[in-house]
């Protein structure tokens, strides 16, 4: 009986929930809000506030700034618009003080390889021109501990859900894709053998002759110690192909920090919303006397 209800229940309500999360949390990454953080007018908005507080809280400023309806728009004393439209300002302002704080949270928070490259090909680029093993090993370790680190993490939220928001679904399956082709490139990938085969990599294949990418994922991560010489040859894999690696790292820091991409997106909305609500008063009070 209670089993129904609470499959019921994550059925209508949870789960409709949980997949209009993991829309807005998937298209709200960082080169999304890059187009916002990186531009000039919007890093100018970081020192706003503190040039509207000296018009706001001065009294010759705010007298010469502020915004009084002409005498043919004013209706009878407390009317709801004319009082909004006094206050245009301190909607300016406050606007102004949100916007710039997500701002400037974008520059403190967002991954540097995305603000200095949004796009995964100028990235690629940049990469390519002074790739080293070195690099790329560090690229690929990077990949995967996001990864784990992502996947721990959203399991102990109480919004858990098989997709993630800080590493998607289309991520996921490009760096299983990516270790299932590392790992049949080594020696160990036992092709030949039965799945139950002795050899090492005998033990990564299901009975049924599938590739287990998760294992293999958690011997490119952990590198144990009796599993080593595995671990190596999938690093050696990876160094081949440095493309494939700075691909999936720039998509995987797309995503990181769930949590910080939507408050940024929260400040954006919240900011801009207060910013347009003068234009907004303005045009319902010329309305009204059109």
């Amino acid at each position: 009986m209670w089993t129904r209800i609470m499959i019921s229940i994550r059925r209508w309500l949870i789960q409709p929930f949980a997949e209009h999360f993991y829309t807005f949390g998937t298209a709200i990454s960082w080169s999304a809000l890059s187009s916002i953080g990186n531009s000039r007018i919007a890093q100018l908005t970081i020192i706003m506030p503190f040039v509207g507080y000296l018009i706001v809280f001065n009294s010759t400023l705010s007298g010469y700034f502020s915004t009084i309806l002409p005498g043919a728009f004013v209706q009878e004393p407390g009317d709801i618009w004319s009082f909004l439209y006094s206050r245009n300002l301190y909607f300016l302002y406050f606007g102004l003080l949100i916007f710039g704080g997500g701002v400037a949270l974008f520059n403190v928070v967002a991954p540097p390889q995305i603000r200095r490259f949004p796009a995964v090909e100028n990235y690629i680029a940049a990469m390519e021109a002074i790739k080293t093993p070195n690099l790329i090993v560090g690229s690929f370790e990077s990949i995967t501990t996001m990864y784990f680190a992502s996947l721990h993490g959203e399991e102990r939220s109480p919004m858990f859900d098989s997709r993630r928001i800080g590493f998607p679904t289309d991520v996921s399956g490009n760096l299983h894709r990516f270790i299932e082709t590392l790992f049949l490139a080594t020696k160990f990938s036992d092709e030949n053998l039965e799945p139950a085969g002795d050899g090492l990599g005998g033990s990564f294949w299901t009975g049924s002759g599938y590739l287990m990418t998760d294992e293999v994922l958690d011997v490119a991560y952990s590198g144990r110690r009796a599993e080593r010489v595995l671990h190596k040859a999938l690093l050696n894999e990876a160094v081949a192909r440095p493309k494939d690696v700075f691909y999936l790292e720039h998509r995987a820091l797309d995503y990181r920090y769930p949590a910080a991409r939507i408050i940024i997106s929260m400040f954006y909305a919240i900011g801009s919303i207060l910013l347009i609500f003068p234009s907004i008063v303005t045009s319902i009070i010329i309305l009204e006397f059109w």
